[in-house]
């Protein structure tokens, strides 16, 4: 942690660790926080710059001086982003893969007094949040970093339940429940879980603690887009083409990725995008996605069906597809005089091989499902019984 007061006021790194330990996860931090101190400050101080090169930090977070992020654009193009950037450097030489982390802090109670009458759209609390978002947004956009919104976790507070005092009487510096907030907020940032339910409350009666927890949670999980969480990692994703009965070729949807791993039902296959399969049956398509510092998942499944496109007929059971081809609607009727109460089994497949509906279809009776989720295209219906029998028709989808 580099900043100042508003980091060491109430331990913010303690409380974070605690929540942390509390949740399951470790954490060894440091912190260099000296009061009233700017990045300015920061970029020349000695032990400042040692933190920094003292071991390859997966994040390093930097916190500026309180006022400075919300002053007019031209101030903050001079004061504040210019060692935003020269720190940020730093960390990316010492390790690469660290993440610069931006403390977004809060706006004043009531707004900077002291700067009021230079720009007045500090003079309130709205305005100076404002401003503090604005400029952290714009220098993490810039970087490639991501942001703890902490002020944005103190503004839904206060909207939600003006009756916590996230703020000492200065009407700056954070209570012990606002350093309950941020560390919250840095908790969801970081592990990118939710702190709702941990079981670390600090001082704080379990309600409050709860309500803080839920804030925190809301504010980073349902926006990481906008806080850039994760959005300069690796995303795996891929489609699949079918080239023959057996051989599928797999093409990468992914962002952020350099090199692309596959595997097919555990067994790894390199950088190959097309595999052929040794027969019909269930398999399990596992794309890895990695640039030089992490790696994303993504798996499909994939059933290869024992059937070919040129044999569609039933087989032993009798299976009538009504209006068929279909639109929103799928009425099927299954004929069997000899079992009247017996309920069969249809499983609705892709082009693919990829089950896309379940059905429950009782003897001669015509039942009816909505298919209006379904993409239009060809899919193929098979029916099964406990008695062993088992039908396929080809049903096409407008």
């Amino acid at each position: 942690f580099i900043g100042n007061s508003y980091t060491y006021v109430n331990d913010l790194p303690g409380t974070l660790y605690q929540l942390a330990l509390a949740g399951g996860d470790t954490i060894i931090y440091d912190s260099n926080t000296v009061g009233g101190y700017t990045l300015q400050l920061h970029s020349t101080n000695a032990t400042t710059l040692y933190k920094i090169s003292s071991q390859p930090w997966d994040y390093v977070v930097l916190q500026e001086q309180s006022q400075i992020p919300s002053f007019p654009p031209q101030q903050v193009d001079t004061m504040f982003y210019p060692y935003a950037i020269f720190l940020d450097s730093l960390i990316h030489a010492n390790d690469s893969c660290t993440q610069t982390v931006f403390y977004m802090t809060w706006g004043r109670k009531y707004g900077d007094a002291s700067n009021c009458a230079f720009y007045p759209p500090v003079c309130t609390y709205a305005g100076m949040q404002a401003g503090l978002r604005s400029s952290y947004l714009e220098i993490s956009d810039s970087l490639r970093a991501i942001v703890s919104p902490a002020g944005i976790s103190f503004q839904n507070s206060m909207l939600a339940d003006s009756n916590i005092n996230l703020y000492q009487t200065d009407f700056s510096h954070p209570s012990i429940e606002g350093t309950y907030l941020i560390a919250c907020t840095f908790y969801a940032s970081v592990f990118r879980k939710t702190p709702a339910g941990n079981s670390f409350i600090s001082t704080l009666t379990p309600v409050v603690a709860a309500f803080l927890q839920n804030i925190a949670a809301h504010t980073v999980l349902d926006s990481l887009d906008t806080w850039h969480i994760g959005t300069y990692e690796p995303h795996a994703a891929f489609a699949m083409n079918q080239l023959t009965a057996l051989t599928y070729q797999f093409i990468s949807d992914s962002l952020n990725a350099s090199t692309h791993y596959w595997s097919f039902n555990g067994s790894a296959t390199g950088s190959s995008t097309t595999h052929t399969f040794p027969g019909n049956g269930n398999y399990t398509i596992t794309h890895i996605a990695c640039n030089d510092c992490t790696c994303d998942t993504s798996s499909q499944n994939l059933f290869i069906t024992p059937f070919s496109t040129n044999d569609l007929d039933e087989k032993y059971i009798s299976i009538d597809v009504l209006r068929n081809p279909v639109k929103d609607y799928l009425a099927i009727r299954i004929t069997d005089d000899h079992f009247r109460n017996e309920i069969y089994s249809g499983k609705l497949f892709d082009l693919f091989g990829r089950q896309v509906m379940t059905l429950n279809l009782p003897p001669n009776r015509e039942t009816i499902f909505s298919i209006s989720f379904l993409d239009a295209g060809t899919y193929f219906l098979r029916v099964t019984n406990d008695r062993g029998k088992n039908g396929l028709r080809k049903i096409v989808v407008l």
